[in-house]
């Protein structure tokens, strides 16, 4: 492996039809020659140019690159990982969407290999992208295939971190998809992610609950008292690091949630609500637990304004912005 002395970041297109390219580029346009990084995108090449012309967006020069020797700072790399160049703003293409797949497996290839220090994935359509040789809801659980290992989604903004028990299933597995073995190992997931990648001595983490006000003592359900409670009595023993569970409905009201450094919410919507009402646009998602550096911004393909130039950008700045401070806080500790 050839590796400069810059910051590799590499980064997945998404969805062709969506606003991936454009949230891309803008962001990219802005990024300072002298930030000490080179930027690889895994594409099409002649996809890149066709989009970046298209969106009347300026950037610095495009140059396809074979391989990591031919990296340059002053331009935007493109590592041409299909030739595709095909795309329709908004449009519903099962093929041209899986040319967001190739681009996001070979970007992991290349992070496991050292090649890339940090990945940031652009949005993909879940039902599009699906198929018998991508049999996976979403990048989390290709990247749990993938490491072999069970990474906790954690959406992160300045304002709060929310990490997920559950992600992308239907809420009547949640439940099965509980234990307190799976807690445990969640908690202290965590625990280690923010101390590690965010910096934080002495986290302190906030639970909430599966059930309606806790259960009410077991009249609404027992769930949290058997899955939930023992996990947190078990990592407490050394340290009292976890409180909970909480009650979810109440749990954010009066800035409750900035008496801590994480939240864990036990199922998809149970978190990502509040935080995208906090922190929508701002929001960053976070692959905690894993030995590579993953972050995406916290939006979807946004097919219904795809090709009109309006897609925010601001997220998948940040994305960058947090993938470099986790980069450098890892090696600073190690």
């Amino acid at each position: 492996m050839v590796k400069s002395k810059k910051i590799n970041v590499g980064i997945s297109i998404g969805d062709p039809n969506g606003i991936g390219i454009e949230v891309m580029l803008k962001a990219l346009s802005e990024r300072p020659t002298n930030d000490n990084c080179n930027y690889i995108i895994y594409a099409s090449y002649e996809l890149i140019v066709n989009q970046k012309k298209a969106l009347k967006i300026s950037t610095r020069p495009l140059k396809k690159i074979k391989s990591f020797n031919e990296i340059s700072n002053d331009t935007i790399n493109i590592k041409e990982v299909f030739t595709d160049p095909h795309y329709k703003f908004g449009g519903v293409d099962k093929k041209v969407s899986q040319n967001a797949i190739i681009s996001f497996k070979e970007a992991v290839n290349d992070a496991n290999n050292k090649n890339i220090d940090v990945l940031i994935t652009s949005p993909i359509n879940k039902s599009l992208s699906y198929s018998d040789s991508y049999k996976f809801k979403g990048h989390t659980d290709f990247l749990s295939y993938y490491f072999d290992l069970e990474p906790m989604m954690l959406m992160v903004s300045k304002k709060l971190k929310v990490g997920l028990l559950t992600e992308h299933i239907a809420l009547q597995d949640v439940v099965k998809n509980i234990t307190v073995k799976k807690t445990t190992e969640k908690l202290k997931l965590l625990h280690r992610a923010l101390n590690k990648d965010f910096g934080i001595s002495n986290p302190k983490i906030a639970i909430l609950s599966i059930n309606p006000h806790v259960g009410d003592s077991g009249v609404i359900g027992i769930e949290d008292e058997k899955l939930l409670t023992p996990a947190i009595n078990q990592i407490n023993q050394k340290e009292n690091i976890i409180s909970g569970p909480f009650s979810a409905d109440t749990f954010f009201c009066n800035n409750n949630y900035t008496n801590y450094d994480a939240i864990v919410a036990a199922y998809h919507d149970q978190g990502l609500i509040p935080f995208k009402t906090i922190s929508f646009g701002e929001g960053v998602n976070y692959s905690a637990g894993l030995p590579i550096i993953r972050t995406s911004p916290d939006h979807g393909t946004g097919f219904d304004i795809a090709g009109k130039g309006v897609a925010d950008y601001t997220s998948f700045t940040k994305a960058i912005d947090l993938g470099l401070e986790v980069f450098e806080l890892r090696n600073k500790l190690d």
